[in-house]
């Protein structure tokens, strides 16, 4: 090697070190890109029905859009969502064989919890964050009633 490589090499790690010591990389503001699926989908024991809903989150650079299946519905329903980064405020509206459906909450690292309006009136929801894909297990009994 020559000493002008040396001088290029010495010039090029120089401009590393002052890089890594310009001070500490900022995190990227919002959420990281990716899919997040909040669900309560269970199956009754009585008829093998299903019920509650599972809500996808889909987060991506160019924008968010969501998917919507839930008991009784024919096919999932994908519509876009309003996502607040800084807050975790989740919205979305849509309409679904029995009307308009519409959701404001918030989404959390373990749930999506908020209030749910539909035809039959307004709920409030908590569908619990889930890691991995799973059969929809069996529907929680009865807890009420009497103490045996």
């Amino acid at each position: 090697m020559t000493a002008a490589h040396f001088v290029r090499l010495g010039l090029i790690g120089g401009l590393a070190v002052a890089a890594l010591g310009a001070g500490p990389v900022q995190a990227r503001p919002g959420w990281v890109s990716g899919t997040y699926v909040y669900a309560d989908l269970c199956t009754l024991s009585e008829d093998g029905a299903r019920a509650g809903r599972r809500v996808t989150l889909k987060r991506w650079p160019t924008g968010d859009n969501l998917v919507y299946e839930g008991a009784g519905l024919s096919a999932p329903i994908e519509t876009a969502v309003t996502v607040d980064d800084t807050t975790k405020d989740v919205a979305f509206h849509l309409q679904t064989g029995a009307g308009l459906v519409s959701f404001r909450g918030t989404a959390g690292p373990d749930a999506l919890v908020g209030t749910l309006h539909s035809a039959d009136g307004s709920e409030p929801v908590r569908l619990k964050r889930m890691m991995r894909t799973r059969a929809p297990e069996a529907c929680a009994g009865e807890t009420t009633g009497s103490i045996n």
